[in-house]
């Protein structure tokens, strides 16, 4: 049950989303909606907010303290986060997010999203506390290779669906346009089709937009462009301001986001220092680091950002994105390498996913809980929660057997961490002639892969997406299951049957455990010789 004090109007909508959940566990909330110090300002980031919440949890009964619906939708999901991994205890949690911008981009180039997969992936996050979503996907025509052309009425009204989703969960909605490509920028008809285009999307409720500048020429194609700035640097100044004018005059609550030509690096080039000194501050500028897929981002590469710039960094943060050159990775560990009091530096990170949607679930929970406390953020903890999420608390330890062995990445983790543990105390076992507890163990670990890959064998949506990445795990399900059957028997037809499953291992595509070199280790390891 949920009692509102002093809020009007929401408490049916908050019901609706956490009753249940609520009366399951029989748990009481009082929600009390009060506009004062205590419940929207933010003493440590020295902020004003309306995510801020402060939960009194005695018993089964919870008093939420906050100003808005906002935070209250935050605590319930917070009271719901606690109960699901039996972290719900007594006492006071004052909670406010460690950074003001926390979300994903649909910005990857492949296929793009069904409309169903947006809308799921957008509640979810909602309800791991991120509180924006940039649509960008790369390969909808008409947001890159169309960028003139008005959407059909399908096509809008399915994007009205997303608007009005993302306001029911308290999400921020960034539509994004891609002129860069064709775009003539001293053309006053070319900018009218812009701004035509940008009416069509305010007039179903979006009231955020983004001018992405990203993957194009970095030399001007057009001789009236060349006459006329000179450089391309010039023509974004120019296209950014008038733009952004001209959403002002339409709508002064109207939040622009651009995504420059050079997008990573030190952060002090001369492009994107002239570009960041030369807009208006209130323009958010996205910035993927070092790199174009960083490894890691940090607080120093932040502050040299905002002094070459005179902007704090939106990090356009590429991962867990696996596009391009890294198609055979699947990214499904969690997010490292970011410092803890990266908040103080930058506005906010925004996630690219993958064209995965049920697979980017993982990592991005991930994402929602380092941007949600970056500095009490413990990344295997996230991550393990993240997966009993996604997969159902009754699949997660079988499919964290294989999920180890995909931290394949440019963030560069450990990989397959529990088979390296399990192995080692095999041979342990094995060292101290102890062979029938090392085979027990052995065992083990097998049954635990043939669990896994009975879950990964089922109809469902995300194992559907890991279907090139199982099929060689299932091989190599067979390779340690033959390896333990060698050492038993030493019999040079099982020695034979590796060898050929060892091949079949290494002619698949898909990036599995950092793709060892199988052979040599059955080699060295068996003494198996080939």
């Amino acid at each position: 049950m949920i009692d509102i004090i002093k809020g009007v109007g929401f408490a049916d909508r908050l019901e609706a989303a956490f009753g249940k959940t609520l009366s399951e566990n029989s748990v009481e909330v009082t929600v009390q909606c009060v506009d004062c110090r205590r419940t929207v300002y933010c003493e440590k980031m020295h902020r004003l907010t309306d995510e801020k919440y402060i939960l009194t949890i005695s018993g089964r009964s919870v008093t939420v303290e906050c100003s808005c619906e906002k935070g209250a939708f935050y605590a319930l999901c917070d009271v719901t986060k606690r109960l699901e991994e039996n972290r719900f205890s007594d006492g006071e949690f004052i909670c406010v997010p460690s950074f003001p911008v926390r979300g994903y981009i649909e910005g990857f180039y492949g296929k793009p999203w069904s409309h169903e997969s947006r809308k799921s992936v957008m509640v979810l996050m909602a309800k791991n506390r991120m509180n924006t979503v940039y649509y960008a996907p790369k390969d909808d025509e008409y947001h890159r290779e169309l960028w003139r052309e008005k959407y059909p009425d399908a096509e809008l009204e399915r994007l009205k669906e997303l608007v009005d989703t993302a306001s029911e969960y308290h999400m921020n909605f960034y539509w994004c346009l891609a002129p860069g490509l064709s775009m003539k920028y001293s053309d006053d008809a070319e900018f009218a089709a812009l701004l035509d285009k940008t009416k069509q999307l305010y007039s179903i409720g979006v009231r955020r937009f983004g001018l992405l500048l990203d993957d194009i020429s970095e030399e001007l194609e057009y001789d009236g462009d060349r006459a006329r700035y000179g450089e391309t640097v010039n023509a974004h100044i120019d296209l950014i301001e008038r733009y952004y004018s001209a959403l002002q005059s339409v709508d002064c609550s109207i939040r622009l986001t651009v995504c420059p030509t050079v997008y990573h690096g030190k952060g002090d080039e001369y492009y994107i220092s002239k570009l960041g000194r030369n807009v208006s501050p209130f323009v958010s500028v996205f910035w993927t680091g070092r790199d174009i897929c960083s490894r890691e981002l940090t607080s120093f590469e932040a502050l040299r950002f905002i002094e070459g710039t005179h902007h704090k960094p939106l990090y356009w943060d590429n991962y867990p994105v696996n596009d391009c050159s890294m198609f055979n990775e699947m990214h499904i560990s969690p997010i490292i390498n970011r410092d803890a009091d990266l908040y103080k530096y930058s506005e906010g990170i925004i996630s690219n996913c993958m064209e995965y949607a049920e697979c980017s679930k993982i990592p991005l929970i991930t994402v929602a809980d380092y941007l949600w406390d970056s500095e009490g953020y413990n990344p295997q903890i996230s991550w393990e929660n993240a997966i009993r999420q996604v997969v159902g608390c009754e699949n997660a330890e079988s499919f964290i057997i294989f999920a180890d062995h995909l931290y394949t990445s440019c963030l560069k983790d450990a990989n397959s961490r529990r088979m390296y543990e399990a192995f080692d105390k095999i041979e342990e076992a094995f060292k101290a002639g102890d062979t029938e507890q090392a085979f027990s163990l052995a065992e083990r670990y097998t049954d635990k892969m043939n669990a896994c890959r009975e879950f990964l064998e089922r109809d469902l949506p995300l194992c559907r997406e890991l279907a090139k990445w199982s099929e060689k795990f299932f091989v190599f399900c067979d390779i340690v299951s033959k390896i333990f059957e060698y050492l038993k028997s030493n019999d040079d037809a099982v020695a034979k049957q590796l060898l050929e499953l060892a091949d079949a291992y290494i002619a698949l595509p898909a990036r599995l455990s950092n793709d060892f070199d199988i052979k040599s280790e059955l080699r060295d390891e068996l003494g198996i010789k080939f």
